[in-house]
């Protein structure tokens, strides 16, 4: 079969080789000019030779993306919403996930750069690893962090958990809850939760129970956390935990032992997994919205595509809302159980 070539484009449409070279290379043309050469590609069934555009271009139209857990469905739907943005403007996402692996992060920058990708938008698993930071510095194409303060060297776009932490922890302790746990790893933004949950106890001139904090060492799952808390002598009678896994986890143990949502422990998820909305009770969330963050994680992106000028990094904060749902009450004494 005779390949169809650039030439065979121009002849169809009766202009010139470089008039049809324009309009494949997103130059500017008359609507006119675009609209003969765009029919006389669909009518020939014609397709650019990328790999010579992107060698001319210096450009590959492919943007390396990087999370920690490609499993976890608010990521996925972070980087859904970017891919369709991206799209719109001619280019590919490739993912990879680290596994939450630090040494793995920095191996999969290095083969991003292996082939050749137009920049790199990046959810590190941690808020400082010098040997990411370096391998990004060294990269030196256009970056954007998600959910990290990685380093003042690159844009982020982070949500913001501290104001929402904040105003759910205010919530539960309105409703009389003075025991309340949170559950949700230090690693990342883990301290701004921290932050917002004190917080809340001091505007109520309350003491934070610190011995329901996070451990360092907290596992995803929970599990094993929920059941250490439920069996202490003063257990809690809330959660506040980072979403999916760790609330699968909460969940499970409470069934395991027979407990009821909101009765035995009220719940409040940070982030709105599909799920919560539908479960018995539906689950009380912390929520943001996903399209903004992916909006705003596209636009800052392109942006330093498009500049030819030196970039200026910029940290945008997405807000939170507080979804009232069905997995919240007064507290009950143990007394009255």
């Amino acid at each position: 079969m005779t390949r169809i070539t650039i030439k065979d484009v121009a002849r169809e449409a009766k202009v010139s080789v470089g008039s049809v070279s324009k309009v494949l290379n997103g130059l500017p043309v008359s609507v006119r000019l675009k609209q003969k050469v765009d029919a006389a590609i669909g009518q020939l069934g014609y397709e650019p030779n990328r790999l010579a555009q992107s060698m001319r271009r210096r450009s590959t139209g492919a943007i390396g993306c990087l999370v920690p857990d490609i499993s976890n469905p608010l990521y996925w739907a972070v980087v859904k919403k970017v891919d369709d943005r991206l799209q719109r403007d001619g280019y590919m996402l490739l993912l990879a996930s680290s596994s939450d692996n630090g040494r793995t992060e920095v191996d999969i920058v290095a083969e991003f750069k292996r082939r050749r990708v137009d920049g790199l938008i990046i959810a590190p698993g941690r808020e400082t690893d010098a040997h990411l930071i370096k391998s990004l510095e060294q990269f030196g194409a256009p970056t954007v962090i998600l959910g990290r303060s990685l380093s003042k060297t690159f844009s982020s776009v982070h949500v913001d958990y501290r104001s929402g932490v904040e105003v759910a922890t205010k919530y539960l302790l309105d409703l009389g809850h003075r025991r309340i746990a949170l559950l949700a790893p230090l690693a990342g933004p883990g301290h701004a939760r921290v932050e917002g949950f004190r917080a809340a106890y001091a505007q109520a001139g309350l003491d934070p129970p610190e011995d329901l904090v996070p451990p360092r060492t907290m596992s995803l799952d929970a599990e094993h956390d929920v059941r250490r808390l439920l069996d202490s002598a003063d257990a809690p009678t809330a959660l506040i935990v980072l979403g999916t896994r760790i609330l699968a986890g909460a969940l499970k143990t409470m069934r395991d032992r027979n407990l009821d949502t909101p009765r035995d422990l009220s719940i409040i998820s940070i982030g709105d997994p599909e799920w919560a909305a539908v479960h018995n009770p539906p689950i009380t969330t912390l929520r943001w919205d996903v399209e903004e963050v992916a909006r705003l994680v596209a636009e800052l992106f392109l942006s330093q595509l498009k500049k030819k000028s030196k970039h200026e990094p910029q940290q945008v904060f997405v807000s939170t809302d507080l979804v009232l749902r069905g997995s919240c009450a007064t507290p009950v004494r143990r007394a009255e159980k």
